[in-house]
């Protein structure tokens, strides 16, 4: 019924890399188990990139309690795991996503067919796993569940079936947001130098230009996080700012961009702050710092500290970008919520992901 440890442990990497491949993963999002027993399941470390995860660096957990040993820590989603296995004696692997679609579906925090959403909490949190326990205990018929603002959770009997409604799901959820939402926005047309956009601690530009950030281009208002990660990652907010890159470069510092400021702080280096600090000043970066920018007419201006950071920062632009385009019947997530978010992940994650 259940799989044997080294079974468990080749199955969780070999479905890192699978997920990765499918794209309903990507870096170190999400995370994977496979139940050993009906007491233990083996699940991904935190903080750790799939397409270097070995068996040996999976973790060993307690359905009960969440206990583990060892010196690897476990994901911060474990409790979220051992309360769907607590209550599904039947289910043998789990998968927990942030997939494009079902990512921003799940940003209006409803339910829709076959996949019930439950309240949103902060990731890693008592209340998190207090939540997906009740949406799991109160349809007890359905294996495909939103986490509002987050992501989703797939239970499957084994691998290949949570892999199966895990696409079953993503599908369902592009038809639902297409008929939503009409894409006619106007596709990249000016010139936008890339070069001009020197920050020191964030090295490495990416400018992307799907519709739905073309979209929130055209409107011209700033974008509120829909989805946690977008918090976390790029920032509580992401503002809208002409064709122009010292106000795109000033906009990611956090620097005013009135013609007063050009006047005076153009004759200057743009080593603020920030940028001083190499980016790693948690309490000032979350307050002001962004890691992209919405340029009119070019698309989002995205900087990371390496090529890997700013791509995996453009997919979550995008992803942010859909849910506000898509979102009816909620609102962005507050501005403490998000900071703290922030916070968060530039103290203690993007550390461990230095490391």
């Amino acid at each position: 019924m259940y799989y044997s440890e080294t079974e468990a442990r080749r199955l969780v990497v070999e479905a890192g890399l699978k997920l990765l491949e499918n794209r309903l993963i990507a870096r170190t999002w999400g995370n994977i188990s496979a139940r050993i027993s009906k007491d233990e399941f083996i699940i991904t470390p935190s903080g750790r990139a799939y397409d270097t995860l070995t068996p040996d660096d999976l973790v060993k957990v307690k359905v009960a309690d969440c206990s583990y040993t060892g010196s690897i820590k476990p994901s911060s989603e474990k409790g979220v795991h051992a309360a769907a296995y607590s209550q599904r004696n039947h289910v043998g692997f789990i998968i927990h996503t942030h997939q494009y679609y079902a990512s921003v579906v799940a940003a209006e925090c409803r339910n829709i067919r076959k996949a019930p959403c439950a309240a949103y909490a902060l990731p890693g949190t008592t209340k998190l796993k207090k939540y997906m326990a009740e949406t799991i205990r109160n349809n007890p018929y359905e294996n495909m569940f939103l986490m509002a603002r987050h992501g989703t959770l797939i239970l499957g009997s084994d691998m290949e079936e949570a892999f199966a409604r895990a696409e079953e799901l993503e599908d369902r959820c592009r038809l639902i947001v297409e008929s939503r939402v009409k894409l006619n926005a106007a596709a990249a047309d000016r010139e936008f130098d890339t070069s001009k956009v020197n920050i020191k601690a964030l090295p490495f530009v990416k400018v992307v230009s799907d519709p739905y950030i073309m979209k929130c281009c055209e409107k011209g208002k700033t974008v509120g996080s829909y989805i946690d990660d977008f918090a976390q990652i790029v920032g509580p907010d992401m503002q809208v700012v002409n064709c122009d890159e010292w106000a795109a470069e000033r906009t990611l510092l956090g620097y005013s961009t009135s013609q007063t400021a050009r006047g005076f702080a153009g004759k200057m280096p743009m080593t603020g702050a920030l940028d001083r600090m190499g980016g790693q000043q948690p309490a000032l970066n979350s307050a002001i710092g962004r890691n992209a920018v919405l340029v009119k007419g070019v698309g989002a201006v995205c900087v990371g500290k390496t090529a890997s950071d700013a791509e995996a920062i453009a997919m979550i632009v995008s992803k942010n970008c859909a849910a506000a385009c898509y979102v009816k019947y909620a609102k962005p997530l507050g501005a403490i919520d998000t900071r703290l978010q922030r916070y968060i992940y530039l103290s203690k994650y993007s550390k461990k992901m230095d490391a």
